[in-house]
């Protein structure tokens, strides 16, 4: 039996994955309902997203949507929508192609001849962090106006404190770059337009209430684990597994759960494990989801560092999945860790001024969530010298590369390899 801590999106892929190799699972889910940051919610005529605002239709994605009955409800979005950076009181389209790198007013001539010269330039140094490797790469106006606000919009984050070794260079293999990140977007191109911008109906909230329905019982929704012990007779790599009533025991244990709450269930068993998944550090953000007579086409827009906005950047969720007059800001993170705790009205008033300020168009706040991302900062050095337990595995955004995709890629990874040689591996030598 592989029992599973967390009901997410890696761990409700990750026993998919399990169930359909032969294997038993069992997931506990503290909330009562399944998908954790995935999530999903009408609103009136529209549909507002707590997450992630759209996935790529990969072909991994693709085939798990299939799998759980889902494919004839997929949507997806132009691939040709561009993508706007607000730069200099305006805003201005990002140069996602060769071509739209020639045409773009985002950087001056001299910074694009900069950005064509980046094959000359070498690698990632020891201990860089992804700010001055990019601005070595790249130049620094590239770096403020374009690359920074992208890379560091994944994650909330502040590039300059974020380690190459932690961050980017898994991002880096993946991708199959040795030396030159340019050559690489450019042979790219082609497998992005494959991989339209999706969703579902209902919103991407559908995925995992599919994933859950799927697995038949084998999810036990408002379910917290409350310690993880190892097994005091039996195999060495045994667990008992605490629950509010009762105890179970699992022949391996998947952590897919967010880092504190691993290490809440670890600090009595495996307290150096746990001292250093506690001392991760997430980034708390604020979503303002607005409603604007704005008919805006495209992406929608990161701001570029060095402007005067507390918005970190805009979805236009109206023109990408058809969902009329909808918009949502993004606020908060590393730049402004404080602006989530503030008032909902004070929130939205922020977000819907500045949308007016960069679009020219007035909007209206719907509804204030708040969700945190993994910070991939220095505090990920905690965990360089910490060994997993045997019988004990790691399958969430704080251990692989986070989004949708990259959380569907370590589950797989990880089920072939507990399928195989259950409580013998280290998900973090076969997730990059």
């Amino acid at each position: 039996m592989i029992g599973i801590v967390g009901g997410g999106i890696s761990g409700l892929v990750l026993a998919h994955e399990l169930v359909a190799l032969g294997a038993d699972v069992v997931v506990w889910e503290a909330a009562d309902r399944p998908g954790g940051v995935l999530r999903s919610e009408p609103h009136g005529d529209l549909v507002l997203e707590f997450g992630p605002q759209r996935a790529r239709l990969s072909p991994a994605l693709r085939d798990l949507v299939a799998s759980v009955g889902l494919a004839d409800e997929v949507v997806t979005a132009d691939v040709d929508l561009p993508l706007f950076v607000y730069s200099r009181g305006r805003l201005r389209q990002a140069p996602l192609t060769f071509r739209q790198a020639l045409c773009t007013d985002l950087l001056p001539w001299s910074s694009k001849i900069r950005v064509l010269a980046e094959p000359l330039t070498a690698g990632p140094r020891d201990g860089e962090a992804v700010g001055p490797f990019l601005r070595r790469k790249f130049g620094r106006t590239a770096y403020q106006r374009l690359l920074g606000p992208l890379y560091g919009g994944l994650y909330a984050s502040d590039p300059d404190v974020m380690p190459v070794g932690h961050a980017l260079a898994q991002t880096l293999t993946h991708l199959g770059v040795r030396r030159s990140i340019l050559w690489r977007m450019i042979r790219g191109a082609g497998e992005a337009a494959s991989a339209p911008p999706c969703s579902f109906p209902s919103g991407l909230g559908a995925l995992p209430l599919a994933l859950c329905r799927g697995l038949a019982g084998r999810v036990r929704l408002g379910c917290p684990v409350r310690t993880l012990r190892r097994c005091a007779d039996g195999r060495a790599d045994e667990w008992e597994v605490v629950l509010d009533d009762h105890t179970e025991r699992v022949d391996h244990v998947v952590l897919a759960c967010p880092a504190d709450a691993a290490a809440r269930v670890l600090e009595v068993d495996c307290p150096r494990l746990a001292a250093g998944l506690g001392s991760l550090n997430y980034n708390p953000l604020a979503l303002v989801h607005m409603r604007s007579e704005a008919d805006l086409r495209g992406l929608g827009y990161q701001v570029a560092f060095g402007e005067a906005l507390e918005t970190r950047g805009v979805t236009w969720n109206h023109s990408i999945f058809g969902r009329s007059g909808l918009y949502t800001a993004y606020l908060g993170g590393m730049k402004n860790p404080e602006l989530p705790a503030f008032e909902d009205e004070v929130i939205g008033v922020t977000a819907c001024r500045e949308f007016e300020r960069v679009t020219g168009y007035s909007a209206e706040m719907l509804k204030v969530s708040r969700t945190r991302m993994p910070a991939w900062d220095t505090s990920w050095d905690a965990l360089l010298n910490v060994d997993l337990p045997r019988g004990l595995s790691i399958c969430s955004n704080y251990s692989a590369r986070p989004g949708i995709l990259g959380r569907i890629g370590e589950a797989k990874r990880l089920a072939r390899n507990l399928a195989t040689t259950p409580g013998s591996i280290d998900p973090r030598k076969g997730s990059n």
